[in-house]
């Protein structure tokens, strides 16, 4: 189908031949009939490319005739329509090829009813040729409504994957805009083992041709999907498959070219393969004069689901409100059932459904607050029948920092003067420390002794020493000298 705006150029119809093959002679009453019936075209021109279906839609007051093409094109065929609106679907790839396929093929209705349908030309044997075709509708031999179909060179252009979550069910999304709704682009080329794969060929002039058993090159087929393992076992055979193996075939009225919608968990396809698609239009295809071929690549992963963890041993500890996140190489839009669980004495279940987000990753938040400090239990993934190993924090023990006290020592140093201290115990003896320790006294006599230039001396005085007398001697000049 083509969205370019439509080119007119001057149509030659040859308006007698076909009034002549259609016409019935014609009363008073018929004539009034016909002069008040109408008929048109939705679009007065139609591009289609070479073996795709063309759509034309045609509105009648009543029940008329069409002519698709003409003698003068080499392809006429006739059609008797109902009134109202009616959608035709003419293949080009199958038109006129009456040997091969019936009328019903080379042209249907989609709305609406075809009463009738005649080939006026000889049959072909090969899709329509690239040129321009007349159409016209005639209500009782008289013409209602001209138009024209294009038929142009078709194209090859490419090959694009995308991929789906595995939960998806594909047997109703008949379109590309179905299709996109619940699929993404691959990460790195690669999609997750069991997981759908959606091959997008991009090519024009391929629906008329289109059916799945006909997409693995055999016999006359005229297009070949191939899927070839590129990385086979050492002394091994890789595997392979084709496009008329798959689940299932799409073509939209919303986009050129066809889908492939492919399961990863068929068709031998194993963890660790890498694969190349190629679409191939043979050089025996009528619709190339040369092989063509595109292709794209695409790597299976295995199946994988994996928790942050953020304590010892493995474990994933959590306290209070906690977010368990992870990262996984599924299919964003993938959900994952994932539960915090413990069957002992004091059981419980926390399940979950998150949902893998765009950079392959998910997150969800449990409340632990009502669990003791240090109680073990698991967080399990119940769909990759895994399980972590987890625990509730436990509370630090606090202890308070040593208090410092700083303590100011004032040191005071006191000089004692000792007097020698004498015991008298008998009449010229006396008891004197020896040789200035601190042993006992012993008794010793005290050695007699006086002043040079002192004419007499100090008789010793029971209970005084030498300086007690010294004193006293001092104490008597001094009262002799006030008397005088």
């Amino acid at each position: 189908m083509s969205a370019r705006p439509p080119k007119y150029r001057p149509v030659a119809v040859v308006t007698l031949l076909l009034a002549a093959a259609v016409a019935p002679s014609l009363g008073a009453g018929s004539a009034a009939a016909t002069a008040e019936s109408s008929a048109s075209f939705e679009k007065t021109v139609v591009y289609e490319q070479r073996g795709d279906v063309a759509n034309i839609t045609i509105e009648t007051s009543q029940s008329a005739t069409v002519n698709l093409g003409s003698a003068e094109d080499s392809f006429w065929m006739q059609l008797r329509v109902g009134k109202g609106t009616t959608r035709l679907r003419l293949n080009t790839y199958k038109a006129g090829e009456s040997t091969k396929y019936p009328l019903s093929e080379m042209v249907w209705a989609a709305k609406g009813s075809i009463q009738s349908r005649v080939l006026r030309t000889a049959p072909i044997d090969a899709p329509l040729d690239t040129a321009e075709y007349q159409m016209n509708v005639t209500i009782q031999g008289q013409e209602r409504a001209l138009g024209t179909f294009v038929v142009e060179e078709r194209s090859t252009n490419g090959v694009t994957a995308r991929i789906a979550p595995r939960q998806v069910s594909m047997a109703e999304r008949n379109s590309r805009a179905a299709l996109q709704e619940v699929s993404v682009p691959p990460w790195n080329e690669s999609v997750a083992h069991d997981d759908w794969l959606l091959v997008h060929v991009d090519a024009t002039g391929v629906r008329g041709a289109l059916k799945r058993p006909r997409l693995d090159g055999d016999g006359e087929a005229a297009l070949r999907v191939d899927f070839t393992q590129t990385n086979p076992p050492m002394n091994g055979d890789g595997n392979e498959f084709t496009g008329a193996s798959v689940e299932r075939l799409v073509t939209g009225n919303d986009h050129e070219g066809f889908y492939l919608v492919v399961d990863t968990g068929d068709e031998g396809i194993e963890p660790g393969d890498r694969y190349r698609v190629s679409f191939v239009v043979p050089a025996k295809s009528p619709l190339a004069e040369k092989r063509q071929n595109v292709s794209t690549e695409f790597r299976v992963a295995e199946r994988r689901v994996n928790v942050a963890r953020n304590g010892p041993g493995e474990k994933v500890i959590v306290e209070n409100e906690t977010t368990i996140t992870g990262k996984t190489t599924l299919t964003p839009g993938t959900t994952i059932n994932i539960s915090a669980r413990d069957t002992g004495t004091d059981p419980f279940l926390y399940p979950r459904t998150v949902t893998v987000g765009k950079d392959r990753t998910f997150r969800t938040t449990f409340d632990f607050s009502e669990l003791e400090p240090g109680r073990n239990f698991e967080i399990r993934l119940v769909d990759q029948k895994r399980t972590i190993r987890a625990m509730v924090a436990k509370k630090e023990t606090t202890t308070p920092p040593p208090t410092t006290t700083t303590t100011t020592t004032t040191t005071v140093t006191t000089t004692v003067t000792t007097t020698p201290t004498t015991t008298t115990t008998a009449e010229g003896l006396t008891q004197a420390a020896m040789r200035g320790t601190e042993r006992p006294l012993s008794q010793q006599a005290e050695r007699e002794s006086a002043d040079e230039g002192d004419s007499g001396g100090l008789v010793p005085v029971p209970g005084f020493g030498a300086a007690t007398g010294v004193v006293a001697a001092l104490a008597a000049a001094l009262l002799a000298a006030r008397r005088s």
